[in-house]
């Protein structure tokens, strides 16, 4: 009984050892390869002169604004354009007429329950 033990504690020593060993030489090597190509092919300087042809391609097209006065023209129509959505009046002013908001006094106990009661809803 007590080799029947000592062989079967064995056989599973064995089995977990086996399971550890891990891949094999070759297995390592072709991980080792694939991952030394990919690692060449970005330090070779392939993506850099790509990103250079592509700039030099673009280098002869015109500018979108080619001179100054263009841009300023650009610049006050997308500033006319922002202040009509957010002041209708097109004034750049603010209109003073309209009241200021009235602040709750805090202090008060009844705004206080009130404060708590929408906190709370």
């Amino acid at each position: 009984m007590s080799k029947l033990l000592v062989a079967l504690i064995a056989a599973s020593f064995a089995t977990v050892a086996g399971a550890q060993a891990g891949a094999t030489a070759k297995e390592k090597q072709s991980t080792v390869k694939s991952v030394t190509e990919s690692q060449a092919k970005e330090t070779t300087g392939a993506a850099t002169a790509e990103g250079a042809a592509k700039a030099k391609a673009m280098k002869g097209t015109a500018k979108a604004l080619p001179d100054k006065a263009a841009k300023q023209a650009a610049v006050k129509s997308t500033t006319a354009a922002a202040v009509a959505a957010d002041n209708p009046t097109g004034s750049p002013k603010v209109d003073k007429s309209l009241p200021k908001a009235v602040k709750p006094n805090l202090r008060d106990p009844a705004v206080q329950k009130e404060e708590a009661k929408k906190a709370t809803q």
